[in-house]
């Protein structure tokens, strides 16, 4: 983390700024500053200012615990939150994220507050303790440490228990949802729903666009009601993918762009029977609120990710062996560029071996144990 003091005045994204009033943001977000916008600010290190906790006793103190996100990475975080704020009486636990994210802790109750970056360091001092967790899933020297086993142990946290995830859906958005099922899809009791997610923030763990389209007719054509959930570019880009199979869509909705913010998809998703979806944010909020999901997971191994989840199938895409070469799975690879292995659909080709048969098999395997459908549908 950086102190940054900037020089003038201006906007920081929604936040105003004004000149020699320090704020604390990560080293990213500092170095992208510092080359975008030079003499916009200084940056120092935090030194005499950061108490770092590592599992002091919070009887009467105050912790702030600061992490840019994504949404996912945040959830992670609130198994440590809950251990610390039972153990300790409702510790005065903070929390310090970017914006677009802090819907993750807004209606959590064991939170006291919450600071969007760049936060200003006299609010960052204004805490007994303070916790940074940029870079420690990035860091990690064992990939294979679930984030939620990582995060706590980071904090000097070696007896966490319960790691389920903890998310609040918005219950005027859960109201305005029950009211779009109802009227706008005619959606009646019985009828079963299922999401599909089409995209993560990573095309490393992207699905094949038209094996989720084959997987969501068969769906459809089975008689579920099946809704497409993404951005719009997400779909404006699959459009052309696959027309054979988007004229035979039946019973699927796309949704794509429909929701503005992550707490209206999720409030969304909250009503589904389940999720079919690749390694992002909505196969976590799916496990915080209790929905069902196939989760298809490639150059990350799926325990790493989803083990604690108790309905959640993980779905494992693998590199076949190819003249005595080993598997190339899983790598662990992070970032926003497709495997230099991919196709014209930009697909890791991990994911691309797992096949829409496998992963229909498997949505009707969750679907039948709750109940909703046959096995044979």
């Amino acid at each position: 983390m950086k102190v940054a003091t900037f020089k003038q005045a201006g906007q920081f994204g929604a936040v105003d700024v004004k000149p020699d009033a320090p704020r604390v943001l990560p080293d990213g977000t500092a170095a992208q500053l510092a080359t975008r916008y030079p003499g916009l600010a200084e940056f120092g290190d935090l030194d005499g200012n950061y108490n770092k906790y590592d599992g002091h006793d919070l009887t009467g103190k105050s912790l702030l615990l600061l992490r840019n996100g994504g949404f996912g990475d945040l959830l992670f975080l609130t198994p440590l939150i809950r251990y610390l704020d039972e153990k300790y009486e409702h510790a005065g636990i903070a929390v310090g994220c970017g914006r677009k994210y802090e819907g993750v802790f807004l209606r959590n109750r064991r939170v006291r507050r919450v600071h969007t970056y760049p936060v200003r360091l006299k609010d960052f001092v204004s805490y007994d303790y303070q916790l940074c967790f940029e870079g420690t899933i990035e860091n990690s020297k064992d990939p294979e440490l679930h984030a939620v086993d990582l995060f706590a142990r980071h904090a000097g946290v070696h007896d966490l228990g319960d790691r389920m995830l903890e998310y609040e859906v918005d219950r005027g958005l859960a109201n305005k949802v029950k009211n779009i099922l109802r009227y706008e899809f005619d959606m009646k009791p019985g009828d079963v729903k299922i999401a599909v997610h089409l995209r993560s923030s990573s095309p490393l763990r992207n699905y094949p666009p038209g094996s989720s389209l084959r997987v969501a007719a068969a769906l459809g054509l089975g008689g579920a009601k099946v809704f497409l959930l993404g951005t719009k570019r997400d779909w404006d880009e699959i459009v052309g993918v696959d027309r054979e199979t988007l004229v035979k869509l039946k019973n699927v909705t796309n949704l794509c762009g429909r929701f503005k913010s992550m707490d209206g998809t999720a409030a969304f998703l909250s009503k589904m029977d389940l999720l079919i979806g690749p390694d992002s944010a909505l196969v976590h909020i799916a496990a915080a609120t209790g929905v069902p999901t196939v989760a298809l997971y490639g150059p990350f191994p799926g325990a790493v990710r989803t083990k604690y989840y108790p309905d959640c199938i993980t779905l494992e895409g693998k590199k076949r062996k190819w003249l005595g070469l080993k598997s190339c799975t899983p790598c662990f690879a992070h970032g926003h560029l497709p495997c230099p292995k991919a196709k014209r659909d930009a697909a890791s080709p991990c994911l691309r071996n797992l096949k829409p048969e496998i992963v229909l098999k498997a949505a009707l395997t969750v679907l039948a144990k709750r109940g909703s459908v046959k096995s044979d549908a």
